[in-house]
């Protein structure tokens, strides 16, 4: 449940933490990742949200039946699908044609738990440490000292910031540059799911939907309590968000929590992401679109 008055307190005082560095160090191991390589940093501008994505509930297999059963986790990016498997190699997918080829060394993504991408990089939380890498060429560097991840539940990029939230009801947002804040500690308690949509966060805690300004921290209950419990996945983008629920069940949900049905057949599915302005999702170890 939402600690009201801690955040109302947080809304005031926008930063309660230091910047720079790492979160709070812990015992977890260190991630699995071969020496350390130099990544270009992109200079392009931020974007505030995926493009909208108009589905009529028209799915279809893309490439073979089966082969995306060792993906870990998958998001789309300038053009293509970039997924790592469970050896932590990583994977280049074309759309298109669903044909697949590494990236990188192989094995370089052990440990893998989440994958983001923002502004032509792709972020990705292995072991306990945060890191950034440049998907056309492989390469990738720890961001900031490293440390303090490994109880991360769920990060999405916004407007060239990365948020994430912890088991502990706490928000963090890092910047490009890896330094770590702390801007609400304890108000997300319950916690189990993190998007974005038109600029806003938008967050499951147990079982419902909350919108939340990043700038301001003042949130709103959105749609009815209790109303999201069952979701297995979900992406923001622009005007919408997508869900999957736990009976494979595919709905559209607008900025009021008003949901939309669109599909019934998604009952396998693990992974969800959007790109050229379609859904892909992974079920059952196939990669589907939906149009």
């Amino acid at each position: 449940m939402r600690n009201a008055i801690l955040v109302m307190i947080l809304g005031g005082l926008i930063i309660v933490s230091s910047c720079g560095g790492a979160k709070p160090a812990n015992t977890a191991a260190p991630a699995a990742s071969p020496a350390a390589t130099t990544s270009t940093t992109s200079t392009a501008p931020s974007t505030t949200a995926r493009q909208d994505v108009a589905v009529t509930g028209k799915w279809e297999l893309v490439g073979k039946e089966g082969a995306w059963k060792g993906t870990v986790d998958m998001v789309g990016m300038d053009g293509f699908i970039w997924s790592v498997e469970k050896d932590g190699s990583l994977y280049k997918t074309d759309p298109a044609s669903g044909g697949s080829s590494q990236v990188g060394e192989k094995g370089s993504f052990q440990n893998l738990k989440l994958i983001e991408g923002m502004d032509h990089m792709l972020w990705t939380v292995e072991g306990d440490s945060l890191y950034k890498s440049d998907p056309s060429t492989g390469k990738w560097e720890r961001s900031g000292e490293g440390g303090g991840w490994n109880r991360t539940i769920d990060m999405v990029g916004l407007n060239g910031i990365l948020y994430s939230v912890e088991p502990d009801g706490s928000l963090w947002k890092t910047d490009k540059s890896g330094n770590d804040t702390l801007i609400d500690k304890g108000g997300f308690k319950g916690v189990t799911h993190l998007t974005a949509m038109g600029g806003k966060l938008y967050t499951i805690e147990e079982g419902t939907l909350y919108q939340t300004d990043p700038n301001t921290l003042k949130w709103e209950q959105i749609g009815k309590e209790g109303d999201f419990a069952n979701i297995n996945v979900m992406e923001g983008v622009n005007s919408f968000i997508f869900m999957i629920d736990k009976a494979g069940n595919l709905y559209k949900v607008d900025a009021s929590g008003t949901k939309t049905k669109l599909g019934d057949s998604y009952g396998d599915t693990t992974i969800l992401t959007t790109l050229n302005g379609k859904l892909w999702t992974v079920e059952g170890g196939s990669l589907y679109k939906t149009s």
